[in-house]
C-alpha cells in the first residue's frame, strides 16, 4: 500500500514538473523588437554607364526587456540578383571598444566602420540595441536587386530560440525608373 502511495506521488510530482517545464518552453519568450530606429529602408542607384553597384545599409533591433538576449544568429531573409557582402553587428560600437574590426576599405562610409563581428557570442544587454550593419553589391548582368528583412535569432529558456524579422528592405541599382519589386524601394 505505501509502495502504492508512493508511485502515486512520484507521478504527481513528474506531472507538475513537466508541465512547469513545457510551460517555460512555450510561454511567449522575450525576443528582440524591430521598432529601434523606424526609419524605412536604404536604396542607392547609380549612373546607366556603372558597371556594378554596391550600398551600405544599418538597422536595429531593441531589446526591450529588463535582462540581456544572446543572438545566436543574423541572416538574411531574402537576396534578390544581390550578394551580401559583409555583415556585422555591434551593441554600442565605439572606437575603444574591444573586440573591435576596424575596416580599411576605402569604399565602406566611415561611420560603419566599427562593428563587432558575429562570431562574436553577442549579448544585447537590458533596454539595449543590436545594431547591424551590412553591404550588398549587385549581381553581375543585373540592374537592380535587394535584400528583403534581416531575421536575428535568439537564445530562449531550455534551449528554445526565436526569431525576429526586420521586414526593411535595402536595395541598390543602375540607372533610373526601378520598379519598387525590384529594387526594394522607388528608384532616384
Amino acid at each position: 500500500m505505501d509502495i502504492g502511495r508512493a508511485l502515486l506521488g512520484a507521478s504527481a510530482l513528474g506531472a507538475v514538473v513537466l508541465a512547469v517545464g513545457f510551460g517555460v518552453v512555450v510561454a511567449p519568450g522575450s525576443t528582440l523588437s524591430t521598432d529601434a530606429r523606424g526609419d524605412g529602408g536604404v536604396c542607392g542607384t547609380y549612373p546607366a554607364a556603372a558597371t556594378s553597384a554596391a550600398a551600405w545599409f544599418l538597422t536595429s533591433f531593441r531589446n526591450d526587456t529588463g535582462h540581456g538576449i544572446r543572438v545566436r544568429d543574423v541572416r538574411a531573409g531574402e537576396l534578390h540578383d544581390v550578394a551580401l557582402s559583409h555583415l556585422s553587428i555591434a551593441t554600442a560600437p565605439s572606437t575603444d571598444s574591444a573586440g573591435l574590426t576596424i575596416t580599411t576599405d576605402p569604399a565602406m562610409p566611415g561611420s560603419y566602420g566599427r562593428t563587432v563581428p558575429i562570431d562574436s557570442g553577442v549579448v544585447v544587454p537590458a533596454h539595449g540595441e543590436l545594431d547591424v550593419v551590412g553591404r550588398v553589391v549587385l549581381d553581375d548582368g543585373a540592374d537592380a536587386g535587394r535584400l528583403h528583412g534581416l531575421v536575428v535569432t535568439t537564445g530562449g529558456p531550455l534551449g528554445t530560440t526565436r526569431s525576429v524579422t526586420d521586414p526593411t528592405s535595402f536595395g541598390v541599382g543602375i540607372g533610373v525608373g526601378h520598379d519598387e519589386s525590384d529594387i526594394g524601394c522607388t528608384g532616384a
